[in-house]
């Protein structure tokens, strides 16, 4: 029998796992495009571009983007420990140990008094 709640922890583990790596390039481009104080390393990057593409308030808008986007990441990193721990805790080495029924034991035990 297929466990289902098993099935679904890792479909969404899985899910959670690909939106943390697309916020985290997301985060990353953000950065780069905002200017900094010493703006020549920003200028690389192509931190001007985004002022002229946006406007005068692209920073603004930037830094409020990467704000969300910082929360977003914190709250699928926490979630995605969160599955995780719990699928630790469901699954132990004594689980998988199939049981021994009564019979069995009564067999072994008569076979030994022989």
């Amino acid at each position: 029998m297929i466990n289902f709640t098993g099935f679904l922890m890792e479909l969404l583990y899985s899910i959670l796992s690909i939106l943390t790596v697309i916020v985290a390039v997301l985060l990353i481009i953000l950065i780069l495009m905002q200017k900094t104080k010493g703006a020549e390393i920003g200028a690389i990057f192509g931190s001007g571009a985004a002022a002229a593409v946006l406007g005068a308030g692209a920073s603004n808008i930037l830094t409020k983007i990467t704000y969300w986007l910082g929360g977003i990441f914190l709250f699928l990193v926490f979630a995605l420990s969160y599955i995780h721990h719990q699928h630790l805790k469901s699954s132990t080495v004594l689980s998988d140990i199939p049981e021994q029924t009564n019979n069995q034991h009564t067999d072994k035990s008569s076979n030994n008094s022989k």
